[in-house]
């Protein structure tokens, strides 16, 4: 592969009525990476004219038409690399939301590393002075749910600026991997409300809070607003270099700036 990595190879056995998930699990057994961090690509070898495509993780193998003797390629986020052809030179099958350039090529590093933390806690935070712990009193109310830092303070923000407005989700978008920025459409196809309330985008209709991993759009409608929020955003991306597009009456577009040039296979990280 491109830029000097190895491949390898594992024999690996499924049940036709096994899904896309359950190959996942047996290949982060055999290989050791996290089935989170994996995207699979099938070629039947039977048929001469088959296609690689992209493995569907819900629906199980004999759905996805895939038989004995398969070959699977195993994708894995965070590699460096560029973009290399199928086998036979000519492009793959790819779902409509994923990214556009082939995951075959592989780095010279892996982009994954183990995060260590050392265990030390500075002296302020380990040393409470000032006599015994007095006890403050007791509750019978549950607590409420932990939140992000991050999060607390964008939502009290966006309470202040917002106050009074009712939202609506923004639910229909596409994305795709552009090199160097990952691109985010909202087209006047699939939320034509939105869309139509952004105008040209010119005269604050629409704002975005962009964050290293979230952002959250809105558009402002005569009595609503119109909300795109993403949070945990897979990789982290330069909040001062991101961008919005409006073209009016057709489609939003957020370029969101890698921080690392690294092929993103997915948007979100799962909950």
């Amino acid at each position: 592969p491109r830029g000097g990595g190895e491949c390898v190879e594992y024999s690996v056995t499924a049940d036709p009525s096994q899904t896309g998930e359950k190959l996942k699990r047996r290949i982060e057994k055999a290989c050791g990476i996290p089935a989170d961090d994996l995207e699979l690509f099938v070629k039947n070898t039977d048929d001469e004219g088959a296609k690689q495509k992209w493995l569907a993780e819900d629906q199980t193998l004999e759905a996805q038409e895939v038989r004995d003797g398969a070959i699977v390629t195993v994708g894995v986020h965070g590699l460096r690399g560029g973009v290399d052809p199928g086998e036979d030179g000519e492009a793959e099958e790819r779902p409509t939301d994923a990214v556009r350039s082939s995951i075959h090529a592989k780095g010279d590093a892996s982009y994954y590393h183990a995060h260590r933390r050392t265990g030390q806690v500075p002296e302020e935070h380990r040393i409470v002075s000032g006599g015994a712990p007095a006890k403050l009193g007791e509750s019978e109310d549950p607590l409420p749910e932990p939140q992000a830092p991050g999060k607390l303070l964008r939502d009290a923000l966006d309470t202040d600026a917002q106050a009074g407005r009712p939202e609506r989700r923004i639910s229909n978008y596409s994305w795709g991997d552009e090199k160097e920025v990952v691109k985010v459409y909202i087209s006047a196809e699939s939320e034509p409300d939105a869309v139509a309330a952004a105008g040209e985008g010119k005269s604050g209709e629409v704002d975005v809070a962009w964050h290293p991993r979230s952002l959250k759009l809105r558009v402002h409608a005569e009595k609503i607003d119109w909300v795109l929020e993403l949070e945990r955003i897979y990789y982290e991306i330069v909040p001062e270099e991101c961008k919005l597009r409006v073209s009016k009456n057709k489609r939003m577009t957020l370029s969101l700036k890698k921080k690392e040039n690294f092929t993103w296979l997915k948007l979100l990280k799962p909950e």
